[in-house]
């Protein structure tokens, strides 16, 4: 029994509304993720509609794929957008963690070019910004590029890091800026802190490196046991079965 093209037409004026609005909010996920404005992030405004959004790229092919159901074709779709709808909170914690272990990564590059700026006799507000123009390309040199924005503007350089720091939303950047305020309370020279956590950061990215490198083998053994071995019993399905019909013979 196929689908009633009635009912494709009164689901047509919704998935366009639907589809105009979540993609909407995806390219602010998006501009939020390269901009590194992970507090964006925690409660997007536009949350459910973005989610069902994916829910409708989800069903479209399912429903094309699966016309000979007829109404269980529109049942697969109605799955499959759930699916997508139920998943979506996780692939955004995934996507988020992989850009925050990016930040992360850059960090000690960072600090270390604001370090040596500093040591050359720039002000802070000056360290930022020729640290930003020389920094790896990435989510961390667009974030500290605006912060470098906000304190060329006029704004203190340690507010624009608080303001970072906030969108950021990371701990690390909260210990360095309340390192940062303690130093410049007591009058102390900003360019060896910045170098101790540079050496810190980078003694977390090795850290996390090799965290990374312990978990490999478990999942190349479980990609050995999910693909490979299967695939090598299907090759040696059909010689064994030509051999063993051979000795029936």
């Amino acid at each position: 029994m196929e689908v009633p093209y009635g009912v494709w037409l009164l689901l047509a004026p919704g998935a366009f509304v639907l589809a105009v609005f979540g993609a909407r909010g995806f390219l602010e996920l998006q501009a939020a993720l390269r901009s590194g404005d992970f507090a964006a992030l925690r409660a997007p405004p536009r949350w459910p509609v973005i989610r069902a959004f994916g829910g409708l790229l989800a069903a479209i092919p399912v429903a094309a794929l699966t016309g000979a159901l007829g109404v269980g074709r529109l049942l697969a779709a109605l799955v499959a957008a759930a699916l997508a709808y139920a998943v979506a909170p996780s692939f955004l914690a995934s996507v988020r963690a992989r850009a925050e272990r990016e930040v992360l990564d850059h960090l000690p590059l960072q600090l270390e070019l604001v370090a040596l700026a500093l040591e050359g006799g720039s002000t802070l507000s000056t360290a930022l910004t020729m640290s930003a123009e020389h920094a790896p390309a990435g989510t961390l040199r667009r974030a500290w590029s605006r912060a470098a924005l906000d304190a060329q503007s006029g704004v203190d350089p340690l507010e624009a890091l608080h303001a970072l720091e906030e969108r950021l939303g990371l701990r690390v950047f909260g210990a360095l800026l309340a390192a940062l305020r303690s130093a410049d309370k007591f009058g102390l020279p900003l360019a060896p802190l910045l170098r101790e956590k540079a050496r810190h950061a980078a003694a977390g990215r090795f850290a996390r490196a090799e965290q990374r490198a312990r978990a490999a083998p478990l999942k190349l053994w479980a990609t050995l046991m999910l693909c490979i071995v299967p695939c090598s019993l299907v090759v040696l399905a059909y010689p064994l079965a030509r051999w063993l019909a051979w000795l029936a013979d």
